[in-house]
């Protein structure tokens, strides 16, 4: 017997000194049959004898079977098998030994748990594994095969060989709930009678008094011990109640974006119903099928461990129409108790499919308000953020629309940050960790625009900056209007700011949204929409899903630069390219509208634009091309303090001469600084005369060398 000191291992001792004698009686027989257990070569070879026993036994027959043991032999061995029932028997009083109380958790018949033991002895004691091999005629098969569990129980259970088979199919209690799993030989499975079968390592461990998750699952399990007290009120109103959980059973949909909530509602769960919580993600990296069979294992620990199984990342099981999968639903329902799930999206039932009149609930755990996500800050911040007032926690709560997990991380990024240099906490720490902490998926799509400008580097008339600093203060303002003064609740749509930047190429388009996401401290993301517009049917529809999809994690303002190669002025629909063109430019505002964060298009071309879109827009800003004053400031503008120039450099000269926009005349500086690098050192009228001349002969415009002659 081996030695097995804990409560539960007593027990489990007593089984196997069942199984002992059990044993011992085969291999006697197989003594007494002519096997000789010293013959090195055995298993290797078959002799005359053994070939002419094999012909004459009856279907199912093994060595030994139709030879009796001596009277003394057969008394010993048959008193040994009823002493340790006796002592099972005596040991099954509460506490309920874990071994016995597998067989009820599982629902399995006294044939299946005695099979289940036999394939269990190896795994708590090495020398099952020679037995094994010498009654199977085989000193590489180590497990027990159907063959030899058959031989072994169904002497003493009433059943015959077909009867038996059924429990070792996939889908019986053993194998479903993965309390044996197949052993493969040379990597292919086995015929039935041949297959053999282990006991993982967590079901050993638990056997044997551990409470914890299989190591299989790895990374991939979290368990939470059960609360001393229940808990009395979920802080969700929509979750049912503890005592419609533990009556009705149901399958508990928490969807939503928010995964921290969702894990806080199953933890409330736990400590309502007083038990354990066992946690599993689904990654989705995972293969469908190993997902499958990490949420049979969680099934088995769940049961186990007695505790409330909580399945996050669930998406992997919803198929294309929002039905769960008939095989997860099939794993919940082996659970004789609620479970919850974690997923984005809801799900429901195949109609079709049986036991679909399951009870099922959901949940809809959406994003924090910004004035939730305010709290948050504040309750995460508490004692560490009084010189950041309550005006400034807003604004960032209403800019950066973060899941309650994103706030906890960036709130401890900003801390650490201001600690590791030795500091108070400051505002722009909490804008920079928001940003950190937002998603930045869009850098597969779109172009990161490190924003480096202040509104002094913008050079436009009075009205196009005060509606920039308009939309800057709309952002801003959004958790106010939309969620305090209730405004939101009107809007279908439209809850974010969308915009329309028209003018020439290089007046300042794509330069006021970096001013912008610098005085917002939120990212800038570039898309040229000449690079998403496709020539086939739906593909550019496909990409600006792809493009907001992202984004809606990202927190970003999106650029859409080249517009002008999605808008066209629609007249009057000639043939299906006109009618598609409209489609993909209404899709592009739809999306825009739905998007929740700041949405610019830049185009060229304002007339390109028809009426019935722009409409769709909240702001339409013109940057005009600059007339000789502002010609003149920009010149100023663009010139850095600590460049050396000529004191005869006349900018008013260049700015009367020359008609160009802002980036024309940062070009023309960045390649006369470039030429007095290497010419004195100091930027003269020569240089920038030069570069002018470059610069009209890059853009392709007619050069009159009297333009470029000092006077």
């Amino acid at each position: 017997m081996s030695e097995l000191t804990h409560p539960h291992q007593t027990y489990l001792a007593a089984a196997l000194a069942w199984l002992d004698a059990r044993l011992e009686r085969d291999i006697r027989r197989w003594q007494l049959a002519g096997q000789d257990p010293s013959d090195r070569f055995r298993g290797l070879y078959l002799s005359g004898a053994a070939a002419l026993d094999l012909a004459r036994r009856g279907a199912g027959g093994r060595w030994g079977t139709g030879v009796d043991l001596p009277e003394d032999e057969e008394k010993r061995l048959s008193a040994a098998q009823e002493a340790a029932r006796q002592a099972m028997r005596d040991l099954e009083a509460a506490p309920v030994p874990r071994l016995k109380a597998l067989q009820s958790r599982f629902g399995l018949t006294d044939f299946e748990w005695w099979a289940f033991i036999i394939c269990l002895a190896p795994a708590v004691d090495l020398r099952y594994e020679r037995v094994y091999g010498f009654l199977q005629d085989d000193v590489t098969r180590t497990c027990a095969s159907v063959d030899l569990i058959l031989s072994l129980l169904l002497p003493e259970a009433g059943l015959s060989r077909l009867e038996a088979l059924p429990v070792f199919e996939p889908r019986a209690a053993l194998r479903t709930f993965r309390l044996l799993l197949p052993v493969e030989e040379n990597g292919k499975p086995a015929s039935l009678l041949r297959q053999t079968f282990r006991v993982e390592a967590g079901v050993v461990n638990w056997l044997l008094g551990e409470d914890a998750p299989s190591a299989s699952l790895g990374d991939a399990v979290e368990l939470f011990p059960a609360p001393p007290q229940a808990i009395q009120a979920f802080s969700h109103p929509q979750m049912p109640a503890a005592d419609t959980l533990a009556r009705v059973k149901p399958l508990l949909s928490l969807h939503g974006p928010d995964a921290l909530q969702q894990e806080l509602a199953a933890q409330e769960a736990a400590a309502a119903l007083r038990r354990p919580l066992l946690s599993l993600k689904i990654s989705s990296e995972v293969e469908r099928e190993e997902a499958v069979q990490q949420l049979y294992t969680a099934v088995r620990d769940a049961s186990l461990l007695q505790a409330l199984l909580f399945v996050r990342g669930c998406d992997a099981f919803i198929d294309a129409d929002g039905c769960l999968l008939p095989r997860a639903f099939h794993a919940f329902n082996l659970l004789d108790g609620p479970v919850l799930t974690g997923s984005l999206r809801p799900y429901r039932f195949h109609s079709e499919m049986p036991g679909s009149d399951s009870p099922l609930m959901s949940v809809a755990l959406d994003r924090l308000s910004a004035a939730e996500r305010a709290d948050l800050w504040a309750a995460l911040l508490e004692g560490v953020d009084e010189a950041i007032p309550r005006k400034e926690m807003l604004i960032l709560a209403g800019q950066f629309n973060l899941t309650s997990g994103q706030v906890t991380a960036a709130a401890s990024t900003a801390m650490s940050r201001a600690l590791q240099e030795g500091r108070a906490l400051q505002a722009a720490d909490l804008f920079e960790a928001a940003r950190v902490h937002s998603g930045h998926h869009l850098g597969d799509l779109a172009r990161k625009i490190e924003p480096r400008y202040v509104w002094e580097d913008l050079v436009l008339p009075e009205t196009p900056i005060t509606m920039l600093k308009e939309m800057v203060n709309m952002v801003q303002s959004r958790p106010l209007v939309l969620e305090n003064w209730g405004l939101g609740r009107k809007l279908a749509a439209g809850k974010g700011v969308s915009a329309l930047f028209s003018g020439p190429p290089g007046t300042g388009k794509t330069l006021a949204a970096q001013i912008m996401a610098n005085q917002l401290g939120i990212d800038l993301y570039r898309i040229d929409l000449s690079t998403v517009v496709s020539k086939y049917v739906g593909e550019t529809e496909k990409n600006l899903e792809s493009i907001f999809s992202e984004a809606a994690e990202s927190n970003a303002i999106l650029f859409f630069d080249e517009a002008d190669s999605i808008f066209g002025k629609r007249s009057e629909v000639k043939d299906a390219h006109d009618r598609y063109a409209n489609i993909e430019v209404g899709y592009l505002l739809q999306r825009m509208e739905d998007y929740s964060g700041v949405a610019i298009l830049a185009t060229n071309l304002r007339s390109n634009l028809d009426e019935a879109f722009t409409r769709r827009l909240q702001f339409i800003i013109n940057f005009p091309f600059p007339d000789e004053a502002y010609r003149l400031n920009i010149w100023k503008v663009l010139m850095p303090p600590d460049l050396p120039r000529a004191e005869d450099l006349d900018l008013a000269l260049m700015a009367r001469r020359f008609k160009l926009a802002g980036g024309s005349i940062r070009n023309i500086i960045v390649s006369a600084a470039y030429l007095a690098a290497v010419d004195g050192g100091t930027v003269t009228m020569s240089h920038l005369m030069h570069g002018a001349r470059r610069e009209f002969q890059k853009m392709g415009r007619l050069v009159q060398e009297s333009d470029f002659v000092l006077s």
